[in-house]
């Protein structure tokens, strides 16, 4: 097939912030509006591919297969019940990472390899583990631009310089144009009506604001225990609860990613 890939990486440098969740959330209101994906989990605690239902104890070539060059990138794609295709990953991912520190190609390893998907998938979607080490590098590289999650903390804020550092020095050190599209606050708490009384800040409001300086868009998804019960069941919230309001809240992302 000769499809048009849009590849987008989830990228962080704290851990916690949704990367993971978004990805397959996202990922799962593409695959419903009739889109071909690829999940590549590029996280060696494998949640993306724990978080889509398989059992990364019985997986047999995954991603440290791939980024050490031993199979090509087609031989470890899974289908999963939700239809989302996936490239897993488990813990021996970590021992990847210093063999590629030798390679003079270390920055673009994924980036080669996705040569051979390309074409095949509508989009192409990179979960990242938290950090700015060789696989977020990769990651970014590889992708037509970046989503950065965040969390709706005290401590989302200081986070927005940092990541804009991060972006700035693998443009820099790696001379890529990284376009950073949008940024997703996850998991966030609706202020309670005492709050609003006092005039008490809001911190979701707060952090939006501040993200729309840096990115593009903004988006919140609300705190939702259908997210933690869907991700039990190995499957992504748009196969799971599709009209709770963190549902409806992926799918305005996923169709505002349609639209990009």
């Amino acid at each position: 097939m000769d499809k048009k890939t849009t590849c987008i990486t989830f990228a962080h440098h704290k851990g916690g912030t949704g990367k993971t969740t978004s990805c397959i959330n996202v990922s799962g209101y593409l695959v419903k509006a009739g889109k071909k994906v690829l999940i590549v989990d590029l996280d060696p605690q494998g949640n993306a591919t724990s978080g889509l239902g398989i059992d990364k104890n019985n997986v047999e070539s995954s991603m440290y297969d791939i980024m050490t060059g031993d199979t090509g990138m087609r031989s470890i794609i899974l289908e999963t019940e939700a239809g989302i295709h996936l490239a897993p990953a488990t813990i021996d991912l970590v021992g990847a990472e210093s063999e590629m520190y030798g390679r003079q190609d270390r920055a673009s390893v994924l980036r080669n390899i996705l040569g051979e998907v390309r074409g095949y998938y509508d989009y192409i979607m990179i979960d990242t583990p938290p950090g700015s080490g060789l696989f977020t590098i990769n990651g970014v590289v590889a992708s037509d631009y970046v989503i950065v999650t965040l969390d709706a903390g005290i401590f989302a804020l200081e986070g927005l310089e940092t990541l804009d550092i991060m972006f700035d020095d693998i443009r820099e050190n790696v001379n890529v144009n990284v376009s950073v599209k949008m940024a997703l606050l996850t998991n966030c708490i609706k202020p309670s009506i005492f709050s609003r009384v006092v005039r008490k800040v809001d911190p979701v409001k707060e952090i939006k604001v501040e993200a729309r300086k840096i990115f593009e868009k903004a988006f919140s998804i609300p705190h939702s225990v259908e997210i933690y019960e869907a991700h039990r069941k190995g499957l992504p919230i748009s196969h799971y609860a599709p009209r709770c309001k963190a549902g409806l809240a992926y799918q305005k992302i996923a169709e505002e990613v349609m639209g990009v």
